[in-house]
């Protein structure tokens, strides 16, 4: 255990310090006006050199030079950013932040270790403290687009979208070009208004600006798929996917919207070419073992929520979905297992307890079943699968009454349920009332013959949520 999380801590150090090197380049400025004397030149020199150390990951030699430029500048800015970058390396991150915020106090008009801070606060997911020194790096330096992107990118990221929206057009005023992934954000804080006029007006400028731009072409296939527009989603999301090769986050977003729109295979397709890139990438692993299940194929979306968690044994939606995939092969010992820890990780959604209670009912267990059920519906009292379920327990228990209210209830909830009306013409036959049970049988012809694809008899098991 320590030796993994040691390889995962240098791991993450050597990511942080990719983020923060290019920033500690940018020297000569920060001497002031003593840089031209020849011992300025010297030490500029040697911090130059430490720099280069850094780059080349001879740490502890770089951290010499710094540490004798120190001795003669001590409140050098460009040599407290470089020695707070290689902090930061390192993981102590506290350290890092006090060299970075000495080497502002020493130099106020330093954009870079300003935007070492926003990586830093940003790292520490502290989006006020990181959105202050964006902030401040865009006031020092108005052109950093990259600055302006990662601001933009925050302030969606924290539903702020009006001020996304007035800060990209804030920059469009000033006359300088907007770059197509500044634009692609400016439609997707209007999509987040819901002004879709305006949302695909800045998608089509970024398609006209940047060529084939995958952001883009993915906004207009959401913006289609919520006007129900089917055949404008998948051309987008064809485009989309022959420019995203070699992106996985893109591919995922591809994948997600072709789920959502039906298109199945469309969306394996992705996955497997995101996961050609990031094998062991949890979020694209869940998103395919939902993709197989959605076809269904139960033996794939088996062995994918195995590999999921393989990798990760606590990942709790994995769990769920892996306890969901066996309870409909019936394999209910394994099901109750994972479905148990997923309710004990993360009980706040309903389908967990719902489905070890299928469990219960099948192991002609129904008082278990209420028992479960009935604080299901306590906390989630508008979740009618778990109200279905506990009429039909109740009607086996001869508890009449209480499946009659239960069902009553489900049906208030969803009129087209065909379980909640099989199981109330059941009840009906019970209570020998026999025309009321077969206009139940009739309602449930007919929304068979609605729906042909849905199963009405009690192996109907709901899948869990979709990945949003």
């Amino acid at each position: 255990m320590k030796k993994g999380k040691g390889k995962k801590a240098k791991g993450k150090g050597r990511e942080i310090l990719a983020l923060l090197l290019p920033f500690a380049f940018c020297l000569l400025p920060f001497f002031c006006g003593w840089a031209a004397s020849a011992q300025g030149e010297a030490l500029v020199k040697r911090l130059e050199g430490a720099a280069a150390l850094v780059r080349d990951k001879r740490i502890e030699e770089a951290e010499r030079e710094i540490a004798s430029v120190l001795k003669i500048a001590p409140e050098a800015a460009g040599a407290l950013n470089l020695l707070g970058t290689i902090r930061a390396g390192q993981g102590r991150l506290d350290e890092a932040e006090s060299l970075f915020l000495r080497a502002v106090r020493s130099d106020p008009q330093f954009a870079g270790v300003h935007m070492n801070l926003a990586y830093l606060y940003l790292l520490r997911n502290q989006p006020e403290k990181t959105a202050a020194s964006l902030k401040e790096v865009l006031r020092l330096e108005p052109e950093n687009t990259d600055a302006a992107r990662k601001l933009a990118r925050l302030l969606l990221s924290q539903n702020r979208a009006d001020e996304c929206i007035e800060l990209i057009e804030g920059l469009q005023r000033t006359g300088q070009t907007t770059p197509a992934p500044l634009v692609v954000l400016l439609g997707d804080a209007y999509r987040r208004k819901g002004d879709a006029r305006r949302a695909e007006e800045s998608y089509l400028r970024a398609l006209e600006a940047g060529g084939e731009n995958a952001e883009a072409l993915v906004g207009l296939a959401q913006l289609s798929q919520a006007k129900g527009d089917a055949r404008s989603v998948a051309f987008y999301l064809a485009r989309a996917r022959s420019v995203s090769a070699s992106s996985p986050e893109l591919l995922y977003a591809v994948a997600l919207i072709s789920l959502k729109a039906g298109l199945q295979e469309d969306a394996r397709r992705s996955l497997v070419k995101a996961l050609e890139v990031k094998p062991e990438e949890p979020a694209l692993l869940y998103l395919l073992g939902v993709a197989w299940l959605r076809k269904p194929d139960l033996f794939e979306s088996e062995q994918v929520f195995r590999r999921l968690l393989k990798l990760r044994p606590d990942h709790a939606p994995a769990q769920l979905y892996l306890g969901y995939v066996l309870l409909k092969q019936k394999r209910f010992a394994e099901a109750r297992e994972f479905l148990e820890k997923s309710v004990r990780a993360d009980d706040a959604a309903p389908e967990g307890s719902y489905y070890l209670a299928l469990i219960a009912q099948e192991q002609k267990e129904d008082a278990r079943a209420v028992e479960i059920l009935e604080k299901v519906v306590g906390r989630f009292p508008g979740f009618a699968h778990a109200r279905v379920a506990l009429g039909a327990s109740y009607l086996r228990l001869k508890n009449y009454t209480r499946a009659r209210e239960e069902l009553e209830l489900a049906l208030k909830l969803n009129p087209d349920d065909r379980k909640a009306h099989y199981q109330l013409a059941l009840l009906y036959a019970r209570l020998k009332e026999p025309e009321r049970a077969q206009e139940e049988l009739r309602i449930v012809e007919r929304l068979r013959d609605k729906d042909s694809a849905q199963p009405d008899t009690d192996d109907d098991i709901s899948a869990p949520a979709s990945p949003r």
